[in-house]
C-alpha cells in the first residue's frame, strides 16, 4: 500500500503537469509519466550510465560524469523547459539562463578551482523553480533554492556547493526589503545574517552571484549593494580581529 504522502505527491504531480498545462508541455508526457512512476516507487534518481531524454537538446555541453548523471535525472529534465521571456529573464526557459551563467563562470573564472564547483551550482540553482510555481495554495511552501539543494543532495556532498544552491537569492532578497520597501534595517540585518551563514563558502557565493547576475536584463544593484555591505563587515571583523 502506498504511503499517503507519496499519494498526495502524485495527485499534485498529475494535476499541475497534465491538467493546468497548455498544450506545448504535453509533448513531454512520457517524462512526466516516468517522473511519477518513480515518484510513487520511491526510486533513487539514475547514476550508472546516464542518458539524455531524446526530446531534451541542452544548449551547453555537459564535462563530467557528475554533470552527465545529475542531466539524466528526470526531475532536473523536467526544470528545463520551464520559463517564459520576463523582467530579469529575457531568455525564457531555465536551460537558456544556465547557459549564460556557464558562459559567465568561463569568462570570469576560467582558470579558478572552483570552475567545477560553481558549473555545478549554475547547473542546479534554478532548474526547480517549476516546483515552486505549481505548488498547490494549501501546499507547504518552499523556496526553489531549498528544493534545488534537496535535489543536489542526491549527487553532491560539498557543503559549500549546497549552501550556496540553496542561498544563490538571499542577497537579492535581502536588498528588496530594501529597494521595494525602504526598510534599511531589515534589509541589512537579513544580509548579516546571510553573511554569518555563509561563512567560509562566501567568496564562492559571491562568484556565482556575479556570474548569475550578469545574465538577461538583470540590474547590478543588489550586486553592489551586497558586495558593498559584505567589504564592510570584512572590515569590521578586522578592526575587532574577528575569526
Amino acid at each position: 500500500m502506498w504511503a499517503e504522502g507519496k499519494r498526495r505527491g502524485l495527485y499534485r504531480f498529475l494535476y499541475h503537469h497534465w491538467y493546468r498545462k497548455p498544450l506545448p508541455y504535453l509533448a513531454c508526457s512520457v517524462l512526466y509519466c516516468d517522473c511519477a512512476i518513480n515518484l510513487l516507487k520511491g526510486q533513487a534518481p539514475m547514476t550508472t550510465k546516464p542518458t539524455i531524454s531524446n526530446s531534451l537538446r541542452l544548449p551547453f555541453p555537459l564535462e563530467t560524469a557528475l554533470e552527465q548523471a545529475i542531466a539524466a535525472d528526470l526531475a532536473w529534465q523536467a526544470g528545463m523547459t520551464w520559463g517564459e521571456p520576463r523582467p530579469g529573464h529575457p531568455e525564457g526557459q531555465v536551460q537558456f539562463h544556465i547557459r549564460d551563467v556557464l558562459e559567465n563562470i568561463d569568462r570570469y573564472f576560467g582558470d579558478s578551482t572552483d570552475r567545477a564547483r560553481l558549473r555545478l551550482i549554475a547547473l542546479i540553482h534554478d532548474t526547480f523553480k517549476y516546483q515552486g510555481i505549481y505548488t498547490p495554495q494549501d501546499a507547504p511552501k518552499c523556496s526553489h533554492g531549498y528544493a534545488a539543494r534537496q535535489f543536489a543532495e542526491r549527487y553532491i556532498h560539498d557543503k559549500d556547493v549546497l549552501e550556496v544552491i540553496e542561498l544563490h537569492d538571499e542577497a537579492y532578497k535581502a536588498y528588496r526589503l530594501l529597494s521595494q520597501y525602504g526598510d534599511h534595517e531589515a534589509a541589512e540585518r537579513r544580509a548579516g545574517e546571510l553573511i554569518i551563514r555563509l561563512g567560509q563558502c562566501i567568496d564562492l557565493f559571491m562568484h556565482f552571484c556575479l556570474c548569475d547576475n550578469q545574465t538577461g536584463d538583470k540590474s547590478t544593484d543588489y550586486y553592489e549593494w551586497f558586495q558593498a555591505l559584505r567589504a564592510e563587515t570584512r572590515c569590521e571583523c578586522r578592526w575587532m580581529d574577528c575569526d
